[in-house]
C-alpha cells in the first residue's frame, strides 16, 4: 500500500437483523445484529487488504449511528466523511435460506438518514484531493433524488480530479423499477471507468440490443455480442462480473469474467468455476468488487489477475459471517494457490 493512497466509497451503511439458526422471520423471537451496505462492505474489505479507505455517508446522531461508525472504525475504515443528522438508520432483515429454501431480505430504509443528505454537507475539494479511487453502486442510486444528486456531484468531482471510478450495477427490484432506474443508470454511465455488470444490466437496463438472430445464443455468447457495444458507447475501461450456479441455498459455484475493448479488438476471459459451501452469502458481490479493485490497483493493465482475485475474495467471503470480507491478502493468495484458480476457459 502506498502512503498517498485514498480510496473513497459512497453509500448507505445499514443495521442488519438476521435470523439465527436458519429460522424464518415469522418464527424467530430474536435477531443477530450486524452492520453492512454495498460500498461500506467494499471499504471494509479493501482495508483488510491493506488499503487506506474512506467512507462517505450520512448517519443519525444516536447510538445506532454510533454503532455503524464503530463497526467501520474497527475494520480500519476512515469515517471523517460521514456526516450526522436526521434520526433513522436504514435497516434490513435477513432470513437465511437453507437447502432448497432461498434467503429473503426485507428493507426498511425509505426514510433513513442518507435520504436527507445534501451536497453542501461535504467539503468536496478536501474529499477528492489526493483521492486514488472512487466506488459507487446502483443500490445507492435507488435511495432517492437527494442521494442521486450527491452521488452525481461525487462522480463529477472524481472526474475533475482524474480519479478512477468503479460502478457496481447492483440493481434491486425491491427498491425501484427498471423504468425508474434506466435513465439514472444511463446518466451515471457517462462518468464511470470500470463497471461490474451482467448481460441483463447491459441489455435490459441500458437497452443495448443483441444483433438480429442472436436471441437463442448462450449467455456467454450474448455477453460477447453486447458488452463491446457497451464499452464503446460509454468509453469504459473494463467490465467485470460473475456467473453463479445455485445447487442449493448453501451450495453454489462462481466463475468470473472480464471484458475490454482496445482499438476495436475485444479481449475477454471467463475463469473456471469454483464450487463452495455457503455460511453467509450476503456481500459476495461486494467482495468480488473489492478483490477486482485491489487487483487493478496492483496492476491496472492486468484484468486477468484482477478477476481471479475478485473471484477468490468472493468465494472466501461466503464462508464468514457478516456483510463484508475480512480476509487479508495472505488469506486470499493462499486460497488462490490452493485451488489452482489461474485456469481460464473460453
Amino acid at each position: 500500500m502506498k502512503n498517498e493512497e485514498k480510496i473513497i466509497t459512497f453509500g448507505e451503511i445499514m443495521l442488519r437483523l438476521s435470523t439465527p439458526d436458519y429460522a424464518t422471520i415469522n418464527q424467530t423471537h430474536s435477531f443477530m445484529v450486524n452492520y453492512g451496505g454495498g460500498e461500506a462492505n467494499v471499504a471494509v474489505a479493501l482495508a483488510h487488504m491493506g488499503h487506506k479507505t474512506y467512507f462517505m455517508s450520512k448517519l443519525p446522531p444516536n447510538q445506532l449511528g454510533d454503532g455503524a461508525i464503530t463497526h467501520l472504525l474497527s475494520h480500519g475504515v476512515d469515517t471523517r466523511y460521514v456526516v450526522r443528522g436526521s434520526t433513522t438508520i436504514g435497516i434490513y432483515f435477513l432470513e437465511t435460506g437453507f437447502g432448497g429454501r432461498p434467503s429473503k431480505v426485507i428493507y426498511n430504509r425509505k426514510h433513513s438518514a442518507i435520504t436527507r443528505i445534501q451536497e453542501d454537507e461535504f467539503d468536496w475539494e478536501e474529499i477528492f484531493t489526493g483521492a486514488t479511487w472512487f466506488h459507487l453502486s446502483g443500490i445507492t442510486l435507488a435511495l432517492g433524488d437527494r442521494v442521486r444528486q450527491v452521488a452525481l456531484r461525487a462522480v463529477k468531482e472524481a472526474k475533475k480530479h482524474n480519479v478512477p471510478i468503479s460502478f457496481d450495477f447492483n440493481y434491486r427490484s425491491k427498491l425501484w423499477t427498471i423504468e425508474e432506474a434506466r435513465p439514472v443508470y444511463k446518466q451515471f454511465m457517462d462518468y464511470v471507468d470500470i463497471v461490474f455488470a451482467s448481460f441483463y444490466d447491459a441489455n435490459t437496463i441500458l437497452e443495448i440490443p443483441l444483433d438480429e438472430g442472436m436471441e437463442n445464443l448462450t449467455l456467454s455468447e450474448k455477453r460477447r455480442n453486447v458488452f463491446p457495444k457497451m464499452i464503446k458507447k460509454y468509453n469504459l475501461h473494463y467490465i467485470f462480473g460473475t456467473d453463479r450456479v445455485v445447487y442449493t441455498a448453501t451450495d453454489n459455484s462462481l466463475a468470473g469474467y472480464y471484458f475490454k475493448l482496445r482499438d476495436d479488438e475485444l479481449s475477454w476471459e471467463l475463469t473456471e468455476p469454483i464450487r463452495f459451501n455457503i455460511y453467509d452469502r450476503i456481500g459476495g458481490g461486494d467482495a468480488f468488487a473489492s478483490g477486482v479493485i485491489h487487483g487493478l490497483l496492483k496492476d491496472y493493465n492486468n484484468p486477468a489477475y484482477a478477476v481471479r482475485y475478485g473471484l477468490n475474495t468472493s468465494v472466501l467471503k461466503h464462508t464468514i459471517y457478516g456483510d463484508a470480507s475480512t480476509m487479508s491478502c495472505e488469506d486470499i493468495e493462499n486460497f488462490m494457490a490452493a485451488n489452482g484458480s489461474a485456469e481460464v476457459v473460453r
